[in-house]
């Protein structure tokens, strides 16, 4: 097993009633990449909004950073006998354990809801959970997950160091690990959309002036969500060219860091029509 144990994922699925491994099958969801873009495109535009743009280049990063470290090391997941949920690619480091670490410490360090104490023990259960489940479905080993999680709070406070909340550095610092994910994996779907991710964003936060001030309606926000995430679900999942595939890894992100400053725009196109 190329040097990692494989006792605890056998033990769950020895021990285990089917209906809880369902259950973690289920919660694994939440360190899914677009359910944390999702939670970092709420806090963007709704908190702080240059936090929130670190919060969404650390996600992204983290991405790419699971794509380069997988392609490095290249070990395998646990045999497919253990496994109750689909999973596909390398096993190390888990990606879901890692990006959740990223996501929800990101979160915990840039809202401002309750105390800072309360949010890192919300964001601790969360992280736990998804890293747990990944082991009781059987797609991950234990060391993966563990080793997922402190390179995820390495990265955090890597980012956080070097880019001092400002988006542009820590979309710089996840354009390095997208180049990296590159180089271990080659011109891969999954390297392409992680690289388009990253430059969409970055070029979207650079380009255009976001309105620190501009609010985004909870309507407007559903509406973001829904129209971006099919799109994602389109890139993704659908079996397109990789140009194809690039243009709309690379439209996702820019319309979350562009949505405030068109929300904007309509309001005041909206207003001068009354005037």
């Amino acid at each position: 097993m190329t040097g990692r144990s494989i006792g605890v994922a056998v033990a769950f699925d020895r021990h285990l009633p089917p209906a809880v491994r369902e259950l973690f099958g289920l919660l694994t969801n939440v360190g899914d990449v677009g359910v944390l873009l999702a939670a970092v495109a709420l806090c963007y535009w709704f908190g702080d909004r240059r936090r929130g743009a670190v919060a969404l280049a650390g996600v992204l990063g983290a991405s790419s950073l699971t794509l380069a470290l997988k392609g490095l090391f290249a070990l395998p997941r646990p045999p497919a006998t253990l496994r109750v949920a689909r999973a596909t690619g390398y096993g190390f480091p888990s990606g879901h354990a890692l990006s959740a670490t990223v996501a929800f410490a990101l979160l915990a360090l840039a809202l401002d809801r309750r105390t800072r104490r309360s949010r890192t023990a919300v964001a601790a259960v969360v992280v736990a959970v998804v890293s747990l489940s990944r082991v009781v479905i059987g797609v991950h080993y234990a060391v993966d997950v563990v080793v997922g999680v402190g390179v995820g709070l390495a990265y955090v406070a890597a980012l956080v160091g070097v880019s001092d909340w400002r988006p542009r550095r820590a979309f710089a610092v996840a354009g390095v690990f997208a180049a990296a994910a590159l180089l271990t994996n080659g011109l891969t779907p999954d390297a392409t959309a992680a690289l388009a991710g990253v430059l969409g964003a970055g070029a979207a936060w650079t380009v255009f002036e976001i309105p620190s001030e501009a609010s985004v309606r909870p309507l407007a926000a559903f509406a973001g969500l829904a129209v971006l995430g099919a799109l994602g679900y389109a890139g993704n999942a659908l079996e397109l060219s990789l140009p194809a595939l690039f243009g709309l890894n690379l439209l996702v992100p820019a319309g979350i860091v562009a949505l405030p400053l068109a929300v904007e725009r309509v309001r005041k196109e909206e207003s001068a029509t009354v005037t």
